[in-house]
């Protein structure tokens, strides 16, 4: 069980605190359940609620990573590319699953192969789609507001030359 006070990382909301854990009542007045009371560190006018006994909705509730975790999830994904559909529907649904399930190393391969198809795409003097230019910026978003809590990462830029060994990575000071 979680505790009040912590960060996690929740499906594609990104980080929230968790600002409670109290009973709700939703629905029939006398069937109160336990909740925990996420508050997006993005959003904070937004509240979620997850309920304690749901397990499909906690088992996304993840505590976020420490620099030397963030460190190896980092190297064990080099070298690995996505292989990206040729039709532009297909690609955007697997963009769209990958950036709903909030999975960090998904997230982190997503944002490699992207970063090198937008590459190819410039060196050819022609402009990216705005589907993989939306996917990308989501993504590297997305890991860069987990990884800022815990460690020197400074930008969103930074993330995708972290990922590529090109800039180190230590805890936040």
């Amino acid at each position: 069980m979680f505790e009040i006070g912590s960060y996690v990382a929740y499906r594609s909301e990104g980080v929230c605190v968790i600002s409670d854990i109290r009973a709700e009542t939703f629905g029939a007045p006398n069937n109160s359940e336990l909740y925990y009371i996420l508050t997006p560190v993005r959003h904070t006018q937004s509240t979620l609620f997850v309920p304690v006994k749901n397990e499909n909705l906690t088992s996304q509730m993840r505590a976020l990573l420490s620099a030397d975790e963030i460190n190896q999830m980092a190297a064990e994904i080099r070298g690995q590319k996505l292989s990206l559909p040729a039709e532009s529907r297909a690609r955007n649904n697997l963009f769209k699953e990958i950036l709903s399930r909030g999975d960090r190393a998904e997230l982190a391969v997503l944002a490699l192969s992207l970063s090198e198809k937008i590459d190819e795409i410039l060196a050819r003097g022609k402009k990216p789609g705005t589907t993989e230019t939306n996917a990308f910026h989501r993504a590297t978003k997305m890991l860069y507001e987990e990884f800022e809590i815990t460690t020197n990462i400074s930008s969103a830029e930074q993330i995708v030359e972290f990922l590529k060994g090109n800039v180190t990575l230590g805890e936040k000071a």
